[in-house]
This record gives C-alpha cells, structure tokens and sequence, in this order.
C-alpha cells in the first residue's frame, strides 16, 4: 500500500528518533555535569576562601600571642593546650613550643588552673590566684603569685589569662611594711616631744627661763632625729622597691673611701680613734657613686659608733680576681653577739652594747642605716656579708661584680 511505510523508512525513522532521545539525554547530562561541576567549583572557592581567612585569623592570633606581654593560652575541650604566648616562658618556664599539645596540668602542676578551665568551658568567665613553684634555674625556692582569668574562645575551648602578680605583692608588701613602721618608729619620738613641750610650757608659767631653753634645744634634736628616720625610711621604701633608677658611671673607689673616711675623722678623733684607708688607687669601677658613698658611710657610722675608746677603723679595698671590687670595714670595738647577726640587716635592728663596750663613741641611730646600706649594694648586683665576735670586733664585707670599668 503506498500509505504504509517501507521497512527501511520505519528503521530510519526509529533510529532518528533515538538519535534524538540521545542527544536530548546527553544534553541533560551534560548540562547536568555543568551545573555540577559549576557547584564543585563554587564550593572549592568557597573552601579555599574559608581556609585563607583561618590562615590570617591563625596569623593574627599568633601576632597577638607574640606581643602581647602576659602568658597566654588557648586550650582544647580535653584541656590540651593548643597555643601560648611567648610571654608564658617567663611565668611556665617552657617554650611555647613545648606547652603546644601537652595537658594544661603539666604547665603548672596546680589543679586549680584546671578547675578555673573547666568552668569557663560551660560558657562562664572564671577567676583566681594560685601560688606556682619558680621553675626558672636559681629560683626553685621561690613562689610566683599569679591571677587567672579563663574565658571561653567563642569556639570549643577557653582562652587562659596568666599575670604575674609577685612584684605587685611585693611592693604591697613594703608599702604595708613601710607604714607599720612608721607608725610604731614614730610613736615614742612624738610622745618625747609633747612630754618635753608640756615641759616648756610648765617652765615658762615658773619663769625659768633656762629651763625652758633647755627643754627646747631638746625638743629640737628630736625633731631633727624624726626628720633623718623619715628621710632614711623613704630612701629604703624606694630601694626595696626599685623605683629609683642608679646613674651609674666610672669612678675611684679608693678615693670614694677616703672621702668617707674624712667625714667621720672628726668624730672618731673625738674619743681617740681614727680612720684608715688601706688600697692603692685608682681602682675604678661603674656604679651609683651616690648611693655606693651612702653605703659605705652607713657602714663606717656603724664601726665608728661601736668602736671603742681610741679604737681605730680600717676600709680595706681590694680588686677581685674575677673583676670585681671589694671593699671591707673593720672596727676592732665591741662585736656582736652570734645570736644577733642573722638580724643585723632588718630594718630598726640595733645592738645593745655589752659591758665591753664601755666607752664606745655614743649616739643612737634609726636602725635603718645597715638595711639602706645592704639594699644600696644589692641593686648594684652585689652583696654585703657580716662576720664579728663579741669583744673583738666586727668586719662588714662590700662585695660588687665586675662591671667593665678600666682597673
């Protein structure tokens, strides 16, 4: 029949049609694996985007922990320590680098740095002090102060706080100190004074005129006495504390020592005694002259004072084998007592003179001198030792490190 289709047209057709359902397909397809890989591309942008900003946020958290100027750390939820600052060797005394990975219980060996963590992992900003052990090398004996403050990280973990309060303590501590001092030193030179004034006034209403001149010069050496011990206690508040920088610079301590020994000739001559200056100068050395003459001065008053009659006092100085300079002052008066030499540096300390020292150049002091002297030279890196037998006399050795000045 000429309507029907011939074998060969019906293949033909059914052989186009499926080359169009392939083709169709194969568009989809290819379109599909477009869209595809479009997403895939999107989403390793959106991946490499994301890690670049991790990348810088890593960065400025390890710029952060560099600068700044407390321990620092970050810990994981299984309190692990995943960062820390350079400052944490000074308080942790470890790298950062070994703190990276350990258990926060092995930077500090005190379980309440641990407590404090945990509690700022539920979400709570947690403070406190603890006491830690100074591991840094000559330090083992000492207790570093330290306030912590955790907070969580805004992540899974806590940022941990660590600053070291032990000098803040420290200066609490002498600013308290000072005060009690004070007030207790104070006391009975005040009471003197109005004893001694109620005095003037009851000589005035009798008329005696002497009397009451008398009373007053008095009253004068007790005021000048209150005068000298508050400026003695202000110089030690301020050289415990370190809040006066030395201005240091080269210079002769044999000429220094003949400068002291001039000062006190007078008053050593005055009951037969002398000072003698043993050492060949120059011997230069870097220092505070200042507070180095202030040192040696308190120690020669001392020797002096507690010298007996016609006694005489020597300043040995010496260079040291290692560079370092020493200077020795030696009375040959009434020593002190061995029960009493691990006390001599405490501020307002003072020997009570024994029946051997009758006769020894008199004169109170505040106490203070040998505790300025001391913390005069140990701002200057070095050291003051005491050696003395009762009756015989006492030696106080000036001990300072080598400093780079010319010998």
């Amino acid at each position: 029949m000429s309507g029907e289709l011939s074998p060969e047209l019906l293949l033909a057709l059914l052989f186009g049609a499926v080359a169009v359902l392939l083709a169709q397909r194969l568009g989809r397809r290819r379109a599909e694996g477009d869209d595809s890989a479009s997403r895939a591309n999107r989403e390793g942008e959106r991946a490499d985007r994301e890690a670049a900003r991790a990348e810088r946020r890593a960065q400025r958290l390890d710029a952060l922990l560099e600068a700044t100027d407390d321990a620092v750390l970050r810990v994981f939820p299984d309190l692990t320590i995943r960062a820390a600052s350079a400052a944490s060797v000074e308080i942790l005394a470890r790298e950062p680098g070994d703190l990276r990975g350990r258990p926060l219980i092995e930077a500090t060996v005190d379980h309440r740095l641990e407590e404090l963590a945990k509690v700022a992992l539920g979400g709570v900003i947690a403070r406190g002090e603890i006491a830690l052990r100074d591991l840094r090398p000559g330090h083992s004996d000492e207790t570093r102060h330290v306030q912590v403050i955790a907070a969580p990280d805004g992540d899974d973990g806590v940022w941990i706080l660590l600053r070291d309060l032990t000098e803040v303590m420290r200066l609490r501590q002498i600013r308290s100190e000072f005060v009690d001092n004070l007030s207790h030193e104070l006391r009975t030179p005040l009471s003197t004074i109005r004893l001694l004034a109620e005095s003037v006034a009851t000589a005035g209403e009798r008329g005696d005129a002497s009397g009451a001149r008398e009373r007053a010069s008095q009253i004068e050496v007790e005021v000048l006495h209150l005068v000298q011990m508050a400026d003695e206690m202000l110089d030690l508040a301020t050289l415990e504390a370190g809040e006066i920088p030395l201005r240091k610079a080269d210079f002769d301590l044999v000429a220094l020592a003949e400068e002291v020994a001039q000062r006190f000739a007078p008053v050593a001559a005055q009951h037969g005694g002398g000072i003698d200056v043993i050492g060949t100068g120059p011997l230069l050395i870097s220092g505070d002259r200042d507070r180095l003459r202030q040192a040696v001065a308190n120690l020669v008053h001392n020797a002096v004072k507690y010298s007996r009659e016609g006694g005489r006092v020597e300043l040995q100085i010496d260079r040291l084998s290692d560079g370092g300079s020493q200077i020795a002052v030696v009375d040959h008066g009434i020593g002190i007592d061995r029960a009493h030499l691990s006390r001599i540096f405490e501020r307002f300390f003072t020997v009570e003179r024994v029946d051997g020292g009758a006769g020894a150049v008199g004169g109170g002091g505040t106490g203070l001198g040998l505790a300025i002297a001391r913390h005069a030279v140990l701002r200057h890196g070095g050291d003051i030792t005491v050696t003395s037998t009762a009756g015989v006399g006492t030696t106080f050795t000036m001990t300072l490190p080598a400093t780079g000045a010319a010998s």
